[in-house]
């Protein structure tokens, strides 16, 4: 660790997800370190298709699980910030892998536990079964074999095992007193799982309104520069093409202010 991780941040700031956590990082990112004061520390673990069980390959890159990454090692060894704040959504990949529902909610659990332990204000975002209670089978086999590749369990069967994971997590956040936010229906277009682009800002603002940040930053656009400068930077630990091993160290970004970005 340097010197300035040995520095206890003003805000500690930890997101968990896959795609949608993905595709909007720089933007989160971005607009938290803008409108928070102080030293802002951000560790996101996320990616396409990322598992929470085990490891999980798109293309030629390999991430490992989240409950089981390098993240949780990281926050032990760093000093406690003044306030922490958590996220954590996309919780159907594993799904598409084979999983049962009880193991996923199982692995959110123990996600789920070390964020009370920590003391974290944790948001849950909940799937957004709105926009996939609606879809049809043909648009579930496009959906799924286009960014989950493999074999196809019926749309019926998954219907219920999405259902079974909702419920699970949301009774374990409702447990520990976690904010939960309900997706709204007109984020998602033809895609049921992504937000649009043009409702981006919008929703993020809406999903981290419970942390009731003082000041609260709205959620706006990086631009294409600070996109690519996060998007472009490599996880704590990865594989590629299944069989060559690397390790990155954290953070990957540190700004002048002292504030960082560490990625798992």
């Amino acid at each position: 660790m340097t010197e300035d991780t040995l520095q206890p941040a003003d805000y500690r700031i930890i997101l968990l997800g896959a795609s949608n956590l993905t595709l909007s990082l720089p933007r989160l990112i971005t607009s938290l370190r803008a409108g928070l004061p102080g030293k802002v520390e951000i560790l996101a673990a996320a990616g396409h298709g990322r598992s929470y069980l085990g490891w999980s390959h798109v293309i030629h890159r390999g991430l490992p699980g989240l409950q089981d990454c390098s993240l949780w090692e990281t926050i032990k060894q760093r000093p406690p910030a003044k306030q922490t704040y958590a996220m954590f959504t996309d919780l159907g990949c594993d799904l598409f892998y084979g999983a049962m529902p009880q193991q996923i909610v199982d692995a959110v659990q123990v996600c789920m536990t070390r964020f009370q332990e920590m003391s974290a204000k944790t948001i849950y975002v909940r799937p957004p079964l709105g926009p996939l209670n609606k879809i049809s089978n043909w648009r579930y086999y496009l959906v799924k074999n286009v960014f989950f590749p493999g074999p196809t369990i019926p749309w019926a069967t998954m219907q219920r095992y999405i259902h079974e994971v909702e419920a699970g997590a949301s009774q374990i956040a409702t447990e520990l007193d976690f904010e939960t936010v309900i997706p709204k229906d007109d984020w998602y277009g033809f895609d049921p799982i992504h937000i649009k682009r043009s409702f981006r800002d919008i929703a993020w603002s809406e999903i981290l309104s419970p942390w009731d940040l003082d000041p609260t930053p709205p959620v706006s656009s990086s631009s294409l520069r600070e996109a690519l400068n996060i998007w472009t930077r490599k996880a704590a630990e990865g594989t590629l093409w299944r069989v060559i091993k690397r390790q990155r160290s954290q953070p990957v970004i540190k700004w002048e202010d002292g504030s960082t970005l560490s990625l798992f």
